[in-house]
Protein backbone atom coordinates (compact mmCIF):
# COMPACT_ATOMS: atom_id res chain seq x y z
CA UNK A 1 0.00 0.00 0.00
CA UNK A 2 1.20 3.49 -0.85
CA UNK A 3 1.18 6.13 1.82
CA UNK A 4 1.97 9.83 1.92
CA UNK A 5 5.68 9.24 2.51
CA UNK A 6 6.03 6.56 -0.17
CA UNK A 7 4.19 8.20 -3.03
CA UNK A 8 6.16 8.31 -6.26
CA UNK A 9 7.44 11.83 -6.96
CA UNK A 10 6.61 13.38 -10.32
CA UNK A 11 8.75 16.05 -11.96
CA UNK A 12 7.21 18.06 -14.80
CA UNK A 13 9.50 19.93 -17.18
CA UNK A 14 7.91 22.52 -19.42
CA UNK A 15 9.01 25.55 -21.41
CA UNK A 16 8.63 27.04 -24.86
CA UNK A 17 10.22 25.56 -27.97
CA UNK A 18 14.01 25.64 -27.91
CA UNK A 19 14.32 26.71 -24.29
CA UNK A 20 16.57 23.81 -23.21
CA UNK A 21 14.14 21.30 -21.68
CA UNK A 22 15.88 18.24 -23.12
CA UNK A 23 19.26 19.49 -21.89
CA UNK A 24 17.78 19.76 -18.39
CA UNK A 25 16.24 16.30 -18.72
CA UNK A 26 19.62 14.83 -19.61
CA UNK A 27 21.19 16.45 -16.55
CA UNK A 28 18.50 14.95 -14.33
CA UNK A 29 18.90 11.51 -15.89
CA UNK A 30 22.62 11.51 -15.17
CA UNK A 31 21.77 12.05 -11.52
CA UNK A 32 19.04 9.39 -11.29
CA UNK A 33 20.80 6.86 -13.55
CA UNK A 34 20.82 4.13 -10.92
CA UNK A 35 17.17 4.56 -9.97
CA UNK A 36 14.06 3.12 -11.54
CA UNK A 37 12.84 6.26 -13.30
CA UNK A 38 10.21 6.53 -16.03
CA UNK A 39 10.57 9.37 -18.52
CA UNK A 40 7.53 10.42 -20.53
CA UNK A 41 8.18 12.78 -23.43
CA UNK A 42 5.27 14.51 -25.12
CA UNK A 43 6.25 15.38 -28.70
CA UNK A 44 3.97 17.42 -30.93
CA UNK A 45 3.53 15.56 -34.22
CA UNK A 46 3.18 11.98 -35.38
CA UNK A 47 6.92 11.26 -35.26
CA UNK A 48 8.78 11.87 -32.02
CA UNK A 49 12.28 13.28 -32.04
CA UNK A 50 13.04 14.48 -28.51
CA UNK A 51 13.72 10.93 -27.33
CA UNK A 52 16.59 10.66 -29.80
CA UNK A 53 18.37 13.51 -28.03
CA UNK A 54 18.04 12.04 -24.58
CA UNK A 55 21.19 10.39 -23.26
CA UNK A 56 21.19 6.59 -23.26
CA UNK A 57 20.25 5.43 -19.78
CA UNK A 58 18.64 2.48 -18.05
CA UNK A 59 15.51 4.54 -17.58
CA UNK A 60 12.47 3.75 -19.66
CA UNK A 61 11.65 6.53 -22.11
CA UNK A 62 8.11 6.67 -23.45
CA UNK A 63 6.90 9.09 -26.09
CA UNK A 64 3.35 10.36 -26.52
CA UNK A 65 3.04 11.71 -30.07
CA UNK A 66 0.51 13.41 -32.29
CA UNK A 67 -0.69 16.09 -29.92
CA UNK A 68 -0.18 17.91 -26.67
CA UNK A 69 -0.90 16.26 -23.35
CA UNK A 70 -4.41 17.62 -22.98
CA UNK A 71 -7.88 16.15 -22.66
CA UNK A 72 -7.41 14.11 -25.85
CA UNK A 73 -4.35 12.19 -24.66
CA UNK A 74 -4.56 12.56 -20.89
CA UNK A 75 -6.04 9.08 -20.93
CA UNK A 76 -2.85 7.83 -22.62
CA UNK A 77 -0.75 9.34 -19.85
CA UNK A 78 -2.88 7.68 -17.17
CA UNK A 79 -2.80 4.36 -19.02
CA UNK A 80 1.00 4.46 -19.38
CA UNK A 81 1.50 5.23 -15.70
CA UNK A 82 -0.88 2.48 -14.60
CA UNK A 83 0.94 0.02 -16.86
CA UNK A 84 4.26 1.05 -15.31
CA UNK A 85 2.87 0.43 -11.82
CA UNK A 86 1.60 -3.01 -12.79
CA UNK A 87 4.88 -3.94 -14.47
CA UNK A 88 6.93 -2.81 -11.48
CA UNK A 89 4.75 -4.93 -9.20
CA UNK A 90 5.10 -7.97 -11.46
CA UNK A 91 8.88 -7.54 -11.59
CA UNK A 92 9.16 -7.04 -7.85
CA UNK A 93 10.67 -3.57 -8.30
CA UNK A 94 9.55 -0.10 -7.33
CA UNK A 95 9.05 2.83 -9.63
CA UNK A 96 11.01 5.57 -7.88
CA UNK A 97 10.33 8.65 -9.99
CA UNK A 98 8.41 9.86 -13.03
CA UNK A 99 9.61 12.72 -15.24
CA UNK A 100 7.25 14.25 -17.78
CA UNK A 101 8.66 16.58 -20.43
CA UNK A 102 5.87 18.46 -22.20
CA UNK A 103 6.02 19.78 -25.73
CA UNK A 104 7.02 23.43 -26.02
CA UNK A 105 3.55 24.21 -27.35
CA UNK A 106 1.70 22.80 -24.33
CA UNK A 107 -0.03 24.40 -21.40
CA UNK A 108 1.16 22.25 -18.45
CA UNK A 109 -2.19 22.51 -16.64
CA UNK A 110 -3.67 19.24 -18.01
CA UNK A 111 -0.53 17.34 -16.98
CA UNK A 112 -0.75 18.77 -13.48
CA UNK A 113 -4.46 18.00 -13.31
CA UNK A 114 -3.82 14.37 -14.30
CA UNK A 115 -2.08 13.82 -10.96
CA UNK A 116 -4.77 15.65 -9.00
CA UNK A 117 -8.08 14.45 -10.46
CA UNK A 118 -7.59 10.72 -11.10
CA UNK A 119 -7.98 8.63 -7.92
CA UNK A 120 -5.28 6.10 -8.85
CA UNK A 121 -2.84 8.83 -9.87
CA UNK A 122 -3.45 10.76 -6.66
CA UNK A 123 -3.03 7.61 -4.57
CA UNK A 124 0.30 6.52 -6.04
CA UNK A 125 1.91 9.76 -7.22
CA UNK A 126 2.75 13.15 -5.74
CA UNK A 127 3.75 16.21 -7.71
CA UNK A 128 7.26 17.17 -6.71
CA UNK A 129 8.09 20.14 -8.90
CA UNK A 130 6.95 21.94 -12.04
CA UNK A 131 10.01 23.46 -13.72
CA UNK A 132 9.69 25.89 -16.62
CA UNK A 133 12.81 26.43 -18.74
CA UNK A 134 13.10 29.87 -20.35
CA UNK A 135 15.19 30.93 -23.35
CA UNK A 136 16.58 34.24 -22.06
CA UNK A 137 17.45 35.44 -25.56
CA UNK A 138 13.98 34.99 -27.04
CA UNK A 139 11.57 34.97 -24.10
CA UNK A 140 10.48 38.60 -24.43
CA UNK A 141 9.21 38.02 -27.95
CA UNK A 142 7.66 34.70 -26.94
CA UNK A 143 5.81 36.24 -24.01
CA UNK A 144 4.47 38.99 -26.26
CA UNK A 145 3.31 36.71 -29.05
CA UNK A 146 2.36 33.42 -27.38
CA UNK A 147 -0.11 32.94 -24.55
CA UNK A 148 1.27 29.43 -23.96
CA UNK A 149 4.66 30.93 -23.03
CA UNK A 150 2.98 33.12 -20.43
CA UNK A 151 0.95 30.21 -19.05
CA UNK A 152 4.09 28.09 -18.70
CA UNK A 153 5.55 30.80 -16.47
CA UNK A 154 2.37 31.01 -14.40
CA UNK A 155 2.30 27.30 -13.50
CA UNK A 156 5.97 27.02 -12.53
CA UNK A 157 7.39 26.30 -9.10
CA UNK A 158 10.89 26.74 -10.56
CA UNK A 159 11.74 29.09 -13.43
CA UNK A 160 15.05 28.28 -15.09
CA UNK A 161 16.35 31.34 -16.91
CA UNK A 162 18.52 29.50 -19.41
CA UNK A 163 21.09 30.84 -21.93
CA UNK A 164 21.94 33.74 -19.63
CA UNK A 165 25.34 34.01 -21.34
CA UNK A 166 23.60 35.28 -24.50
CA UNK A 167 22.11 38.39 -22.91
CA UNK A 168 23.51 41.38 -21.06
CA UNK A 169 23.37 41.68 -17.28
CA UNK A 170 20.84 44.52 -17.54
CA UNK A 171 18.55 42.40 -19.72
CA UNK A 172 18.92 39.44 -17.39
CA UNK A 173 17.95 41.59 -14.41
CA UNK A 174 14.94 42.95 -16.30
CA UNK A 175 13.84 39.45 -17.33
CA UNK A 176 14.12 38.13 -13.79
CA UNK A 177 12.06 41.07 -12.54
CA UNK A 178 9.41 40.35 -15.17
CA UNK A 179 9.28 36.69 -14.18
CA UNK A 180 8.88 37.71 -10.54
CA UNK A 181 6.05 40.03 -11.51
CA UNK A 182 4.25 37.26 -13.40
CA UNK A 183 4.81 34.53 -10.81
CA UNK A 184 6.14 35.69 -7.43
CA UNK A 185 5.82 32.16 -6.02
CA UNK A 186 8.44 30.57 -8.25
CA UNK A 187 12.11 30.22 -7.41
CA UNK A 188 14.21 31.63 -10.29
CA UNK A 189 17.58 30.27 -11.37
CA UNK A 190 19.75 32.24 -13.78
CA UNK A 191 21.83 29.59 -15.58
CA UNK A 192 23.67 28.49 -18.70
CA UNK A 193 23.11 25.16 -20.48
CA UNK A 194 20.25 24.32 -18.09
CA UNK A 195 22.84 23.73 -15.37
CA UNK A 196 20.70 23.88 -12.24
CA UNK A 197 21.72 22.18 -8.97
CA UNK A 198 19.46 19.14 -8.95
CA UNK A 199 18.82 19.39 -5.23
CA UNK A 200 16.82 22.48 -6.20
CA UNK A 201 14.60 20.46 -8.54
CA UNK A 202 14.28 16.96 -7.06
CA UNK A 203 12.69 16.02 -3.73
CA UNK A 204 11.69 19.64 -3.10
CA UNK A 205 7.90 19.10 -3.23
CA UNK A 206 7.46 22.74 -4.13
CA UNK A 207 4.04 22.06 -5.65
CA UNK A 208 2.69 21.04 -2.24
CA UNK A 209 1.82 24.02 -0.06
CA UNK A 210 2.22 22.21 3.26
CA UNK A 211 5.67 20.90 2.25
CA UNK A 212 6.68 24.38 1.11
CA UNK A 213 5.48 26.07 4.29
CA UNK A 214 7.33 23.51 6.40
CA UNK A 215 10.58 24.41 4.64
CA UNK A 216 9.88 28.13 4.15
CA UNK A 217 7.41 29.34 6.82
CA UNK A 218 7.30 32.87 5.36
CA UNK A 219 6.71 31.66 1.82
CA UNK A 220 3.41 33.49 1.34
CA UNK A 221 4.59 36.72 2.93
CA UNK A 222 6.96 37.61 0.09
CA UNK A 223 4.39 38.36 -2.60
CA UNK A 224 3.16 41.54 -4.21
CA UNK A 225 0.77 41.99 -7.09
CA UNK A 226 1.67 43.46 -10.47
CA UNK A 227 -0.08 44.12 -13.74
CA UNK A 228 2.64 44.29 -16.39
CA UNK A 229 1.36 41.18 -18.21
CA UNK A 230 -2.03 39.58 -18.65
CA UNK A 231 -0.62 36.87 -16.36
CA UNK A 232 -0.55 38.41 -12.92
CA UNK A 233 -0.42 37.61 -9.22
CA UNK A 234 -2.79 39.06 -6.65
CA UNK A 235 -2.32 38.63 -2.90
CA UNK A 236 -5.01 39.16 -0.26
CA UNK A 237 -4.34 39.26 3.49
CA UNK A 238 -6.32 39.97 6.62
CA UNK A 239 -5.97 39.20 10.33
CA UNK A 240 -9.68 38.78 11.00
CA UNK A 241 -11.30 35.33 10.96
CA UNK A 242 -13.12 34.19 7.84
CA UNK A 243 -16.71 32.95 7.90
CA UNK A 244 -16.55 29.35 6.62
CA UNK A 245 -20.03 29.37 5.03
CA UNK A 246 -19.31 32.57 3.13
CA UNK A 247 -15.93 31.16 2.13
CA UNK A 248 -17.63 28.10 0.62
CA UNK A 249 -19.95 30.33 -1.39
CA UNK A 250 -17.09 32.48 -2.68
CA UNK A 251 -14.79 29.59 -3.60
CA UNK A 252 -17.65 27.77 -5.30
CA UNK A 253 -18.21 30.85 -7.45
CA UNK A 254 -14.49 31.25 -8.19
CA UNK A 255 -14.01 27.63 -9.23
CA UNK A 256 -17.14 27.40 -11.38
CA UNK A 257 -17.15 30.84 -12.98
CA UNK A 258 -13.55 32.04 -12.89
CA UNK A 259 -11.72 28.72 -12.92
CA UNK A 260 -10.40 28.98 -16.47
CA UNK A 261 -8.69 32.27 -15.61
CA UNK A 262 -7.20 30.96 -12.35
CA UNK A 263 -4.01 29.07 -13.20
CA UNK A 264 -2.71 28.57 -9.67
CA UNK A 265 -4.13 29.64 -6.33
CA UNK A 266 -3.15 28.71 -2.81
CA UNK A 267 -2.97 30.05 0.70
CA UNK A 268 -3.52 29.81 4.46
CA UNK A 269 -6.92 30.54 5.97
CA UNK A 270 -7.76 31.79 9.45
CA UNK A 271 -11.27 30.37 9.79
CA UNK A 272 -13.58 31.51 12.61
CA UNK A 273 -13.90 28.91 15.37
CA UNK A 274 -11.11 26.72 13.96
CA UNK A 275 -8.00 26.13 16.09
CA UNK A 276 -5.97 24.91 13.13
CA UNK A 277 -4.79 26.62 9.99
CA UNK A 278 -6.60 25.65 6.80
CA UNK A 279 -4.48 25.21 3.67
CA UNK A 280 -5.96 25.42 0.20
CA UNK A 281 -4.67 25.19 -3.35
CA UNK A 282 -6.14 24.79 -6.78
CA UNK A 283 -5.47 24.56 -10.52
CA UNK A 284 -8.25 25.95 -12.70
CA UNK A 285 -11.45 24.16 -11.61
CA UNK A 286 -9.67 21.65 -9.36
CA UNK A 287 -9.61 22.79 -5.75
CA UNK A 288 -8.67 21.13 -2.46
CA UNK A 289 -8.27 22.16 1.17
CA UNK A 290 -7.00 20.44 4.27
CA UNK A 291 -6.42 21.09 7.94
CA UNK A 292 -2.88 22.03 8.90
CA UNK A 293 -1.26 22.39 12.30
CA UNK A 294 -2.75 24.36 15.18
CA UNK A 295 -1.98 28.05 15.39
CA UNK A 296 0.99 28.47 17.69
CA UNK A 297 0.84 30.34 20.97
CA UNK A 298 1.42 34.02 20.22
CA UNK A 299 1.41 33.47 16.46
CA UNK A 300 -0.39 36.13 14.44
CA UNK A 301 -3.45 34.50 12.90
CA UNK A 302 -3.76 35.74 9.35
CA UNK A 303 -5.37 34.61 6.12
CA UNK A 304 -3.07 34.87 3.10
CA UNK A 305 -4.40 34.07 -0.37
CA UNK A 306 -2.37 34.08 -3.60
CA UNK A 307 -4.04 34.01 -7.01
CA UNK A 308 -2.07 33.66 -10.26
CA UNK A 309 -4.04 33.88 -13.46
CA UNK A 310 -4.96 35.69 -16.63
CA UNK A 311 -6.63 39.11 -16.62
CA UNK A 312 -7.68 38.78 -12.99
CA UNK A 313 -10.05 41.38 -11.60
CA UNK A 314 -8.42 42.53 -8.38
CA UNK A 315 -11.42 44.56 -7.26
CA UNK A 316 -13.71 41.56 -7.66
CA UNK A 317 -11.34 39.34 -5.66
CA UNK A 318 -11.11 41.96 -2.92
CA UNK A 319 -14.89 42.18 -2.74
CA UNK A 320 -15.22 38.40 -2.51
CA UNK A 321 -12.64 38.33 0.27
CA UNK A 322 -14.45 41.16 2.04
CA UNK A 323 -17.69 39.18 1.77
CA UNK A 324 -16.00 36.29 3.60
CA UNK A 325 -14.90 38.70 6.33
CA UNK A 326 -18.37 40.22 6.63
CA UNK A 327 -16.77 43.50 5.63
CA UNK A 328 -18.22 44.32 2.21
CA UNK A 329 -19.85 47.57 3.29
CA UNK A 330 -16.57 48.93 4.70
CA UNK A 331 -14.69 47.97 1.53
CA UNK A 332 -17.27 49.73 -0.66
CA UNK A 333 -17.18 52.83 1.57
CA UNK A 334 -13.44 53.08 0.91
CA UNK A 335 -14.08 53.13 -2.81
CA UNK A 336 -12.11 49.90 -3.46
Amino acid sequence: MADEQKKIPVTIITGFLGSGKTTLLNRILLDVRSSNTAVIINEFGKTGIDGKFVEETKEEIIEINNGCICCNVRGDLIRILKDLLVRAHQEGTKLQRVIVETTGLANPAPVIQTFLMDDVMRYWFELDCVSTVVDSLHIEKQLTEHEIAREQIAFADRIIMNKQDLVSQDKRDALILRMQHMNPEAEIYDVQNSDVPLDKLLHVYSFSLDHTLHIRPNFLKQHHHHHHDDIQAIVLRDDRPIDSKRLDIWFSYLVQVKGESLFRYKGILHVAGEKRRVLFQGVHMLFASNMDREWKQGEAKQSELVFIGKDLNEEELQMGFAFCLGDLDELQSKGA
